[in-house]
């Protein structure tokens, strides 16, 4: 465990100080700013609207679904090269003569890198729900929303995307992972089955749809007018898929790395 917490204390401190995902999220997060603040016609300016207790949880979750479009794509792109650097600069090779396992490595890597993408959404969503809390656009409980609706849809989303990230530019160039991740995600969840074939509607679905839907009741879209698609059964199953498929890729990883440190 001592091993685990070292490695991830330093991988943790190496992707807080990377300048670049500060810059991606900051740029991203200000794009999401302008939506919420900005006057029409580049934003909807939350102003002269205060959400109604009994739509709280519905808001919050297509609130934590929007942020989903976007910033999974960050965190993918930033955690890519996690592993190969390691690879490539020869860091791997000085840590199999360590006692530390394959396992503790793989495990502390993810891990860091997942709360690295995460830290600055939570952060960033907290902030406006306080803003609107204090500002009296949402109620208290508003605030004590984005949490729970941050664990279940934004969490999951991540940390597929994180295990993906981190796996599979070991068995292709990390540029070409980067350019064919980047159109799975929107691909895989935001185009309407009706309209091309698609893995969004499916279990497969790691955007959070399911989550909003099932558990608290929300709408995609603001108007509220597509019916609730998937049920809260549903949405546990797709979390157990997600988990499931997520876990799978890093004990491929941790099999890859041990199978290459026995070969070298």
């Amino acid at each position: 465990m001592s091993r685990f917490i070292g490695l991830y204390r330093h991988e943790l401190g190496m992707a807080l100080r990377r300048r670049g995902a500060w810059v991606a999220y900051g740029l991203l997060l200000a794009f999401y700013s302008v939506l919420l603040f900005a006057p029409p016609p580049l934003g909807e300016r939350v102003q002269g609207e205060v959400i109604e207790a009994s739509a709280v949880w519905s808001v919050a979750g297509r609130f934590m679904l929007a942020l989903n479009v976007f910033l999974p794509v960050v965190a993918g792109l930033l955690s890519a090269d996690r592993v190969v650097r390691d690879l490539r600069l020869g860091v791997r090779e000085l840590q199999e003569s360590t006692p530390l396992a394959t396992a503790t490595y793989v495990s502390a890597k993810y891990a860091a890198a997942l709360t690295a993408a995460l830290l600055p959404v939570l952060a960033w969503a907290t902030l406006v729900a306080a803003t609107m809390t204090a500002t009296g656009h949402a109620p208290v409980a508003f605030l004590a929303a984005i949490p729970v609706t941050f664990l279940a849809i934004s969490v999951p989303a991540f940390a597929f995307v994180v295990a993906f990230s981190l796996a599979c530019p070991m068995v292709m160039p990390l540029s070409v992972y980067q350019i064919l991740f980047t159109g799975y995600w929107f691909w895989a969840n935001f185009v309407p089955p009706k309209l091309f074939p698609t893995l969004n509607g499916t279990l497969l679905t790691p955007s959070g749809v399911f989550a909003l839907h099932g558990f608290f009741g929300g709408h995609a879209s603001r108007n509220g007018k597509e019916p609730l698609l998937h049920t809260a059964p549903e949405a546990v199953l797709n979390l157990i898929v997600l988990a499931l498929l997520g876990g799978s890729i890093l004990i491929a990883l941790e099999r890859y790395l041990a199978r290459r440190a026995r070969r070298a």
